[in-house]
């Protein structure tokens, strides 16, 4: 009868002779560890410098100041294709407030006052290359006088979509929009009814 703890005195040597040849004794060792990072895109309206309040003079219709709109754009990323958009509200809805007229852009605000918001078509003339006074009551319009972007961003306006195409830079960008003072000609009169008039700036990363 085969001796069983012969038998284990044999085997040991070959388990032992096995594992030395799948692994070489070594005095060092090392293992990668890796975390990913994924992209980070931060956009904050800024309060410090901008100007979101100001008042129309009745007999003009010019700013009292122009309108200033500043966003800060935080990106990891070498740079990132941004929109910068405006809506104002209209009697159907909110609509794109951002037109071009000879080369020139401009904002239209409308009235905010219950009863006053001006209609589609009010606002639709404001945009017109010869908007008449009469039909365009409780929409003003007014130039971008400026978009800026510091960290060498860009912005381009897009005609096709009344949008402007924005690229930001890796790192902190502040991007910044002013009004002119002065109204579209034909976009004010005594027809626009006393009240609050609002467009709303967004810079976004998805397009119109």
């Amino acid at each position: 009868m085969f001796n069983k703890k012969l038998a284990g005195l044999l085997i040991l040597p070959a388990m032992l002779a096995t594992l030395n040849a799948s692994h070489a004794i070594s005095n060092t060792a090392s293992q990668t560890l890796q975390a990913t990072l994924g992209t980070y895109l931060d956009i904050t309206p800024v309060t410090s410098g901008a100007v979101t309040t100001t008042t129309i003079t009745p007999d003009t219709g010019a700013l009292a100041a122009a309108l200033v709109s500043k966003f800060q754009v935080n990106l990891n990323t070498d740079s990132q294709a941004l929109y910068l958009q405006a809506t104002t509200a209209g009697a159907a809805g909110n609509v794109n407030a951002l037109f071009q007229q000879g080369g020139q852009t401009y904002l239209v605000l409308a009235n905010t006052t219950t009863g006053k918001v001006p209609t589609a078509a009010a606002i639709a003339d404001c945009k017109a290359a010869a908007p008449v006074a009469a039909n365009n009551a409780n929409a003003i319009a007014y130039p971008i006088a400026s978009v800026s972007l510091d960290n060498s961003g860009t912005a381009t306006y897009d005609a096709t979509k009344n949008q402007y195409s924005v690229t930001a830079n890796g790192g902190t960008t502040i991007a910044t929009t002013t009004t002119g003072t002065a109204p579209y000609s034909g976009t004010y009169s005594f027809q626009d009814n006393a009240g609050t008039y609002q467009a709303i700036m967004t810079l976004t990363a998805t397009s119109l």
